[in-house]
């Protein structure tokens, strides 16, 4: 199939989607796809105008989002979105942060002298250096899981029914293509995990710790406490963002390193690598490679005109390796010359793989935090560590894309 021909679901996008980007950055780069019905924007330039635009609304979550997670941040504007992102912004910046680092650093130790207990044959595998195991299984998947788990105040025993959810609701937001099962076990997800959400809220309320549920219940906003709904909402929104993209960029970006032996060796051996070789692994393969927008007026972008009510996709994925931004687009290049380090995890980045704007995750300094101490302690712990022979890493995913297993030799 040509490239022209090519749809953005079709079997060959999902296979290579960058070739068909970069064929939609040279020859169409505002083109309406009728199969996933959106305007789809995937030059660098034109992705950045669109996020600046306030007429590209975040409608399109009511049922991309809402239904797995219920009405979260990402939906809100103006006051309510000021006044909740007031509340959990100081959780996530200053001593917030600095709050996360012990939680990280235990639940690595944790994963990593013992996989995660499998929940059909309570086995459990040791993580011993020279064996062979799939990483993205045994520690990426997990880790930022019960990471927010625990910030959430949630019990250990509990870690693995809360990722079975985090796994179905994952399912949901990458259903570009609405399958009816899919949405079935995101909404049925969002059931139990309220279910099971709320008798926490309400204890909390009456004896709060120091958890992120605590924080919530507590929140006044416009002088009126969140309800329990509003509570469990915001909670399982950190469940998603907070766990699918740092879980997602852990392999993607130990899948970098291992592909050429010599950059693992090179990070292990000088420390100073580790961070840049983190914002190179977001800018080529950010874990969410598109947001969704409604343009609520009609707009023109590159002289294409959009009607309002068009449903867009800002294709961050293509605009990271737009090469009328970056030099040498399609390689990983730690420390780029076109690529600020030091701005990457703030709103005003040169990648999108935190969104840009008002919406920029608020979770971006955790994430490098969490990035950061995984790779450090993986390079302590397996210095010698490598892809398992006969092993390919394969991408799957269009709308979150990472490999599907990462098989090493520890």
């Amino acid at each position: 199939m040509l490239l022209s021909d090519r749809g953005l679901l079709s079997e060959e996008t999902e296979r290579d989607p960058h070739a068909y980007y970069a064929h939609l950055r040279e020859h169409a780069p505002v083109h309406y796809d009728a199969g996933a019905g959106a305007y789809l924007i995937t030059r660098h330039a034109d992705v950045s105008a669109a996020y600046r635009n306030p007429a590209f609304g975040t409608e399109n979550y009511a049922w991309q989002l809402e239904p797995a997670m219920g009405r979260t941040i990402l939906q809100m504007s103006g006051r309510e979105h000021s006044g909740i992102r007031g509340v959990m912004t100081p959780y996530f910046r200053g001593r917030g942060l600095e709050a996360w680092l012990p939680l990280i650093h235990r639940t690595i130790v944790e994963l990593m002298t013992q996989s995660i207990r499998n929940g059909v044959d309570g086995l459990v595998e040791r993580l011993v250096p020279g064996t062979r195991v799939d990483l993205a299984a045994t520690f990426s998947h997990r880790l930022p899981v019960w990471v927010i788990a625990e910030v959430l105040g949630l019990p250990r025993s509990d870690y693995e029914l809360f990722y079975g959810w985090y796994q179905a609701q994952s399912e949901f937001l990458s259903n570009l293509a609405r399958d009816p099962e899919v949405e079935r076990r995101g909404a049925a997800a969002l059931t139990e995990l309220r279910d099971y959400l709320r008798p926490l809220v309400q204890a909390r309320r009456i004896e709060p710790g120091g958890d992120f549920i605590s924080m919530l219940a507590a929140a006044r906003i416009d002088g009126r406490l969140l309800d329990d709904d509003e509570v469990m909402t915001h909670a399982t929104h950190l469940l998603n963002a907070g766990s699918e993209t740092t879980d997602r960029t852990l392999t993607n970006l130990v899948r970098h390193l291992l592909v050429r032996p010599e950059r693992y060796a090179a990070v292990r051996d000088d420390r100073s690598l580790v961070l840049p070789a983190i914002v190179e692994t977001l800018r080529l393969t950010p874990p969410s490679q598109m947001n969704g927008r409604v343009v609520t007026e009609d707009v023109e972008i590159a002289g294409v005109p959009i009607p309002a009510g068009s449903f867009v996709l800002l294709v961050m994925a293509s605009a990271n390796r737009d090469e009328r931004r970056f030099t040498q687009p399609a390689e990983f290049v730690p420390g780029r010359a076109d690529l600020d380090v030091a701005s990457a995890f703030n709103g005003v980045g040169g990648h999108f793989a935190f969104g840009f704007g008002r919406h920029f995750c608020l979770g971006a300094s955790v994430a490098r935090s969490e990035l950061e101490v995984a790779l450090n302690a993986l390079l302590d712990a397996f210095p010698d560590m490598r892809l398992a022979p006969g092993f390919v890493p394969r991408d799957r995913g269009l709308k979150m894309r990472s490999p599907e297993s990462l098989e090493v030799v520890l």
